[in-house]
């Protein structure tokens, strides 16, 4: 039975389901961030400390891909139900790693605390990545096009209010009981999901048999691995331009060629390089690169203006996005309704991208002096024109390909996650160049008035979130000149602006990759969403004969 034919009530039940594992998901890539400090205090490996969220990204990003042809090709529910059991098995890895019974365990093979957790959150990726591919396909399963819309909105909410969540129930859990539990949290909801997916999804239909390209997954991976990694550790671990960098780099691009020259011949592609001949495929692919460049890796730095710029409480950061994700989450939710209520989506995605470079260009004004009113006004256009384009293209593509909606379901998380990560990487780049370069031109000018000791304050340069702390900028104050004091207070202001300067460059290149996304969008050809989508020649004739469904392929 296809998951569109399921009785109305088990559709929500099993939508429910693939809620919870949604919101899963999407609290654990926030939920950690608030305990990072009490983990590094208790586990030691500071220099390791990236890994935490590197090995998460690289095997999620791998994974989502790959299951997304797979359960295209064998079904869902076991890809689903397995995804969320890896992932509560690496919840619990990760909560356990450093304990006794884990350390004498592992002490034959020499891991420490730290590694045993990287190693326990590489597993988790997986888990995570399972769940991402397969959440907004079996949404697309159960609902006709023009429904889609109405739920797939509701998908997009839920990754926003996990991000106002996430970080405060991370914090909280870390407070009064251990940093452990923001993992061992997972447990509950998961096993809840799980009793839900496995009762309400129906068992997949096999047909006949399919040969999966492994060797297309093989050079897919060793493409992605080095891609992430030169992304995640250049102008951090080593300079953009080091051999380490430039060799992933080019590894990387290789493997990419080789990957790209395998799917072109393999009988069942992971992914079928044929779909980017079609105009709109192509186009939204490209429009969720740039946005994911554009907005998701600018947005980042907002915390850190509020905080070292405009003084707000490093405590209370994980609130400083409450009003753009709210509008996330409003713009989100009201764009799924209309698509459901017209069957359009263009001009939706087109106001939606003009309406975030808006509010980018406006974020890139910021100034020491900017007041948190506008700032807030600026943040709600952002998350206002991000949360129309969440649901869209999943949308989108599933109508315009309703056999093979795991794999563009797929495509559609693979690029926005790619463009993020790019993002991140390219943008915190242009904000350390610029931020040194305004910071050099500012201790020259400083040089005679503070002596020897100017080059002192070139540590502020390393790491300027040194300015949230009191105790290492009175050391610092302590080592200057007598009667420095006033000198130093002006030196912040300085360095204050020269900051917000090179944050508000980020904001302003994000503004032109959202605009890259918003022509883009232009591009995309609307095709009209049905209330049943319209199906391949062998199904159709199936339906129309009355043959079982068993001897149709999978595709759902």
């Amino acid at each position: 039975m296809y998951l569109r034919d399921l009785p109305k009530t088990r559709k929500m039940t099993v939508f429910a389901g693939v809620l919870l594992a949604l919101l899963l998901g999407a609290l654990d890539q926030t939920i950690v961030g608030p305990a990072i400090p009490t983990i590094v205090k208790e586990l030691s490996g500071m220099q390791q400390l990236a890994w935490v969220f590197t090995i998460y990204s690289l095997t999620s990003t791998i994974a989502i891909p790959l299951v997304g042809k797979l359960s295209d090709l064998y079904g869902r529910k076991w890809f689903y139900i397995g995804g969320i059991s890896i992932f509560m098995f690496g919840s619990v890895l990760c909560g356990a790693a450093g304990s006794d019974t884990f350390m004498t365990l592992f002490e034959p093979l020499g891991l420490s605390a730290m590694t045993q957790l990287i190693i326990a959150r590489g597993i988790q990726g997986v888990g995570g990545g399972t769940m991402m591919a397969n959440g907004m396909a079996v949404v697309g399963d159960l609902f006709d096009p023009r429904e889609r819309g109405k739920y797939q909105g509701f998908t997009g909410a839920i990754f926003a209010l996990s991000s106002v969540v996430g970080p405060a129930v991370g914090g909280w859990l870390t407070d009064i009981a251990s940093w452990r539990w923001i993992f061992y949290v997972n447990l509950p909801l998961g096993f809840l999901a799980l009793g839900v997916l496995w009762y309400a999804m129906p068992k997949p239909e096999h047909g006949q048999e399919h040969s999966v390209d492994w060797w297309g997954a093989l050079a897919l991976v060793a493409g992605l691995v080095p891609l992430l990694l030169a992304l995640n550790w250049g102008g951090s671990v080593y300079p953009w331009t080091s051999e380490t960098i430039m060799g992933l780099m080019v590894f990387a691009g290789f493997m990419t060629f080789v990957f790209i020259w395998r799917e072109r011949r393999a009988s069942e592609p992971i992914v079928d390089i044929d779909l980017f001949k079609d105009r709109s495929f192509s186009a939204s692919m490209l429009v969720l690169f740039f946005s994911g460049v554009g907005m998701f890796g600018s947005i980042v730095f907002l915390p850190l203006f509020m905080q070292t710029v405009q003084g707000a409480s490093a405590a209370s950061s994980g609130s400083l996005l409450i009003p753009m994700m709210i509008s996330m989450v409003a713009g989100s939710i009201l764009c799924g309704q209309l698509i459901s209520r017209t069957g359009h989506y263009k001009v939706l995605g087109v106001i939606g991208l003009a309406i975030a470079t808006l509010g980018m260009l406006l974020l890139s004004r910021l100034q020491v002096d900017t007041t948190r009113l506008t700032v807030v006004i600026d943040m709600i256009l952002v998350g206002g024109g991000i949360g129309v384009t969440m649901p869209l293209f999943a949308i989108a593509l599933q109508g315009q390909f309703p056999t093979r909606i795991g794999e563009v379901t797929a495509a559609v998380q693979f690029f926005r996650s790619i463009g993020g990560t790019v993002g991140v990487a390219l943008l915190g780049g242009v904000m350390n160049a610029a931020f040194a370069k305004q910071f050099g031109e500012l201790i020259t000018r400083q040089a005679e008035k503070f002596g020897a000791a100017s080059g002192r304050l070139s540590s502020l340069a390393e790491d300027p979130s040194l300015l949230l702390n009191e105790g290492a900028l009175q050391k610092l104050a302590a080592s200057l000149p007598p009667g420095s004091g006033r000198l130093m207070s002006t030196f912040i202001v300085d360095m204050k602006i020269a900051l917000s300067s090179a944050i508000a460059e980020t904001f302003l290149i994000g503004a032109v990759m959202t605009a890259l996304a918003f022509v883009a969008m232009l591009f995309v050809k609307e095709v009209p969403l049905l209330s049943r989508p319209k199906l391949d020649t062998a199904e159709a004739i199936a339906t129309e004969l009355g043959i079982e469904e068993s001897v149709v392929p999978p595709g759902r």
